[in-house]
This record gives structure tokens, C-alpha cells and sequence, in this order.
């Protein structure tokens, strides 16, 4: 079968500091993340890449949600927030036998970290 990708948007809450910054977010300061998945895998013989009803919950138990990131990530940058959270769903994902392709964690409406994947 062919592959297709699949695009899912969560949205995250959390605080964080950071402590290799000067300048006003080396204070304590919260965001409402999104968090924007591109999730590639071959189209099932039921014709779905796989249930969004069922991806959904899988990537939510990802996300940092109402967590401070310090106490999870040295240096919790968007950039660093982006790798370890495509470190993390990547391999979640492969066990589904589906490839994480690209990874958004956009800090605000206007501002957004990104790998992308061949």
C-alpha cells in the first residue's frame, strides 16, 4: 500500500525558566504550546493510516502538559523541547509501525521550533 501522511495539532500547557538566558525568560514564565505532528505510514486495508481517535491520546501522553519543563529538561528551550519530544514520539511511534516526519512546537502564535525528518 502507499504511504500517507497524517497532520495532528495537540495543544500543551507549562511553565518554564531558562537558566542559560539573559533576558526577561530567564524567568518563570508559562506558554500554551501546539504541538503540530506529521506522522507518515502506509494506507491499512480498511483505508486509514491508523485512527485519529486513537492517536490523539497516544501523542497527549507525550506532551508535557501542566508540568514546569525544568523539572523534566535541563534547559528547556523550544529547540530542546522540540528534540526530546521527537525523540520521544518517534520512537512510540515505530513501534506502530508509523515514521514521525516532522515535529512543530510552536512557543506562540508567532514562534516555532521544527525538525523535519527525510
Amino acid at each position: 500500500m502507499k504511504a500517507m501522511i497524517l497532520r495532528i495539532i495537540r495543544k500543551f500547557s507549562s511553565a518554564h525558566k531558562l537558566p542559560n538566558y539573559d533576558g526577561d525568560c530567564a524567568n518563570l514564565h508559562g506558554h500554551t504550546w501546539k504541538a503540530v505532528f506529521e506522522i507518515e505510514g502506509p494506507v491499512r486495508e480498511c483505508g486509514m493510516v491508523y485512527d485519529f481517535k486513537q492517536l490523539k491520546p497516544m501523542l497527549d501522553c507525550v506532551l508535557p502538559d501542566h508540568k514546569f519543563l525544568n523539572d523534566i529538561y535541563p534547559n528547556p528551550t523550544a529547540e530542546n523541547l522540540c528534540q526530546a519530544l521527537f525523540d520521544k514520539t518517534a520512537a512510540m511511534l515505530e513501534e506502530k509501525n508509523l515514521k514521525l516526519k516532522t515535529l512543530e512546537i510552536w512557543e506562540n502564535e508567532d514562534c516555532a521550533s521544527v525538525i523535519r525528518k527525510p
